[in-house]
């Protein structure tokens, strides 16, 4: 059963007909049923693939039934999705779903989890958070999740998923002031690989929200 699990799952992660193969596994036998429903399988269903496919508008009953499904098993994209409304578009804005795609190791999620804790200014600990997600979003990709790549991958999901005309504000939060830095050529641009170079941790998750919110169309 293990290994039915595991190459079902892989389907669920890989497949670009996900609903329609998932679907013809679930029909081979009962075994294969069972293998579908694991709930590990559930956590690793490409849920950005269905969304992209357009399903929340060809089915919109069906699209917030799975949806709401893969949340439930703490999916990272289903939770990301989920997440994007909950803070974007809420009354009350919570990042608790997005902190479940950041736990769930969803880039995309954890880079505006971490972006908007920041913007909340609850303290150092919320601080030190922040500061964990983004070196590990750093490490995994030399630099290059934290910038450009998750940087137009989460406004492209914000306002796809929000509606959000461009250069609509973030919800509102606690304004920071502008972080003294030690150098005076902090945040310039050094190198071939157009690296910049910051004073302090502050000052590179500052520049990054700035460059988040100029790509939403958000003048500051």
């Amino acid at each position: 059963m293990e290994v039915l699990i595991t190459i079902v799952g892989n389907v669920a992660a890989t497949s670009f007909k996900l609903m329609e193969d998932l679907g013809n596994l679930r029909a081979v036998c009962r075994v294969m049923e069972h293998a579908c429903g694991d709930q590990s399988v559930s956590q690793r269903v490409a849920m950005l693939r269905i969304y992209m496919e357009g399903l929340e508008w060809l089915d919109p009953d069906r699209y917030y039934n799975v949806l709401a499904l893969l949340v439930g098993v703490v999916n990272p994209q289903a939770c990301t999705l989920k997440g994007i409304a909950d803070f974007f578009t809420g009354t009350d804005p919570s990042l608790n779903k997005l902190s479940h795609a950041t736990v769930g190791g969803h880039n995309v999620g954890a880079y505006l989890y971490a972006l908007m804790l920041y913007r909340k200014n609850a303290g150092a600990a919320d601080d030190d958070i922040v500061k964990m997600y983004i070196r590990r979003l750093e490490c995994e990709d030399d630099s290059v999740a934290i910038g450009s790549v998750c940087r137009e991958e989460a406004a492209y999901l914000v306002n796809s998923v929000t509606w959000c005309m461009h250069g609509e504000p973030l919800p509102p939060e606690l304004v920071r002031d502008d972080f003294p830095c030690a150098r005076g050529d902090c945040g310039k641009v050094k190198g071939w690989e157009q690296a910049m170079l910051f004073s302090n941790e502050d000052c590179r998750i500052r520049h990054e929200i700035v460059e988040f919110e100029k790509r939403m169309g958000i003048d500051q």
